[in-house]
């Protein structure tokens, strides 16, 4: 199970109180380290740039790829969301793998307000597919907000890759594809479809660099070639690679994006 704690070292933030939301984050053993060291202070930030409390969940295990208590930690993430809008106005989650790179927008512009949740899209041509996103995942507390991670919850855990995303797909009503999500894209679409809002693609792109078959999971390498890209992304996720290899190209990131300041 999860065990909560808010991050002491989150600094006060430059403008306001605490009440724009909450930045909430989870690792186990194997991702804790890269988090605590590379993702965190970014995300720190981020935080206290723009007003939010930062939140972290020590899991009591993880695991590599796409194995069994992998999915287990990533389906945590729904519970850690529900709690996490129950004590806050909204609820900033980031994945233990993506960084913080700018820090001088706040995600939540990019929320309608007549909508509850706001997401990136995942565009892979190598594969076929177009999804969201869930390592970035915007919520605003709100019933719809609470009935949504209801909708997911009933929907389980999906076979394949993607624990809570695979449910998050089947909660929008979206179009699954194959057993890997190729040729996965939108579908009939449920009443929470209309109501989400979509984070410019700079808010959760890709790490495409660095990549070859003894690195990656669940995708090729050779996928992430042709992965729209823009040039200067707000938050930098190093999705489907071994630990190793994403704590390595985390940590040279992270060090260029402290280094720089207010980001590059």
């Amino acid at each position: 199970m999860p065990r909560s704690r808010q991050d002491p070292s989150s600094p006060s933030p430059s403008g306001g109180d605490r009440s724009r939301g909450v930045i909430v984050t989870a690792a186990g053993p194997t991702m804790g380290t890269t988090l605590r060291d590379h993702a965190l202070p970014t995300f720190r930030r981020l935080a206290a740039r723009w007003g939010y409390a930062v939140h972290v969940e020590d899991l009591t295990r993880d695991g590599t790829g796409a194995d069994g208590t992998a999915q287990l930690a990533k389906w945590a993430k729904l519970a850690i969301l529900r709690e996490a809008l129950a004590d806050h106005p909204m609820a900033l989650w980031l994945d233990a793998d993506v960084l913080v790179v700018r820090f001088d927008e706040d995600p939540a512009e990019h929320v309608h307000p007549d909508h509850f949740q706001a997401l990136a899209l995942e565009q892979v041509p190598f594969e076929h597919r177009v999804n969201p996103n869930t390592g970035v995942w915007l919520m605003r507390s709100c019933p719809e907000a609470f009935e949504f991670i209801d909708a997911v919850e009933e929907a389980g855990q999906q076979p394949g890759p993607w624990a809570d995303q695979g449910a998050v797909l089947a909660a929008l009503g979206w179009r699954r594809g194959d057993e890997e999500y190729h040729w996965a894209g939108p579908g009939e679409g449920t009443s929470f479809l209309s109501h989400t809002s979509w984070l410019p693609p700079g808010w959760n792109q890709p790490y495409v660099g660095g990549r070859d078959a003894a690195t990656c999971y669940n995708s090729s390498a050779e996928s992430y070639a042709t992965r729209p890209t823009v040039p200067r992304p707000h938050v930098v996720h190093f999705m489907g690679m071994v630990p190793e290899a994403r704590t390595a190209h985390m940590a040279r990131t992270a060090a260029a994006v402290l280094a720089a300041g207010d980001g590059v």
